[in-house]
């Protein structure tokens, strides 16, 4: 798809949201990408707590984690990567790989067991844990993480970037038809206000509003002595939930590609990816909690663990 920035149909020329908030909209490809990127390492930068130690990078195969790759690769000394999981040679696994290589840099690759993590259910009492997503994130990573030595580095991670992109799911687009036609607006603009209206609720701090479970890797961070840099989850980079719907969707992603291009990387092999996935993990868990508290469904059984810790027969 080619990115007509200078199009008027891929410019929203307000926020449908905040209505005094300007909205930025390059006036190519190349202005965008260069704004992109620079936000990116000013963020690392402003974000890092360990400057004297190289950052290392949570690497997922991804397009996000592989920008934030290309970034660091350009702008700091940087060479170490760590790839975690829970379940051998998922396709995750083996596209971080094939990253790793394309980026030059070193990649570790870390995995816990079932075990481990069904044992280790003590760890989520009292921490700000919501969903199955959220017990098998925090418990993977904290797991994986120990096995190496971590502390005193920044670890750069890509979470984030999906909502500001403009979310997988469907719903927050329910309202298209409607916007369509109380606007009189294009299908794309009407997409790229609901986009918007969404990740406006998901920063919102006085909405109960799950907002994803990257403060659950700033927290292990933190525990395990080290800084997590949330880079996409910064105010600096929120004109990219502005882009037009038809190339910044995050199921395409399509300009985080073309920006992957323009700092010299084949970003062909470079898909989403989400940790995990397709290994029935998270079903797993899902009877698992249940089975273990007798509850019916899965985020009452969350809720009552993350209260009343592991004391239950697990």
């Amino acid at each position: 798809m080619e990115l007509k920035f200078n199009n008027p149909n891929t410019k929203v020329g307000y926020d449908a949201v905040f209505k005094n908030r300007p909205v930025i909209t390059p006036e190519s490809f190349e202005e965008a990408a260069e704004k992109y990127i620079h936000n990116l390492k000013n963020i690392i930068l402003d974000k890092s707590q360990y400057k004297k130690n190289k950052p290392v990078l949570m690497l997922s195969g991804g397009v996000d984690s592989m920008l934030l790759g290309a970034v660091l690769n350009k702008y700091f000394d940087f060479e170490d990567s760590i790839t975690i999981g829970c379940v051998k040679d998922t396709d995750d696994i083996k596209v971080s790989q094939d990253s790793a290589e394309k980026l030059g840099i070193n990649n570790q690759l870390i995995y816990c067991t079932w075990d481990e993590v069904i044992d280790n259910f003590d760890l989520i009492k009292g921490k700000p844990i919501k969903t199955v997503h959220d017990i098998v994130y925090y418990l993977t990573f904290y797991l994986c993480l120990k096995k190496t030595n971590v502390k005193e580095r920044d670890l750069i991670q890509g979470d984030g970037a999906d909502t500001l992109l403009g979310s997988h799911n469907v719903f927050p687009y329910k309202d298209v038809n409607k916007v369509m036609k109380i606007y009189n607006v294009p299908k794309n603009i009407a997409q790229t206000r609901c986009k918007q209206y969404y990740y406006m609720k998901s920063i919102d701090p006085n909405r109960d509003f799950h907002k994803g479970s990257g403060h659950l890797f700033e927290l292990l961070a933190k525990e395990l002595e080290a800084n997590g840099v949330l880079a996409y989850k910064d105010d600096r980079v929120r004109w990219i939930n502005d882009l037009d719907y038809n190339f910044s969707h995050p199921e395409h992603k399509v300009f985080p590609k073309k920006v992957i291009q323009y700092l010299g990387y084949d970003s062909v092999k470079v898909k989403r990816t989400i940790m995990q996935q397709g290994t029935g993990i998270y079903d797993k868990m899902k009877e698992h909690v249940c089975q273990i508290t007798g509850k019916t469904h899965f985020n009452s059984a969350v809720k009552q663990l993350v209260n009343q810790g592991a004391s239950l027969p697990i």
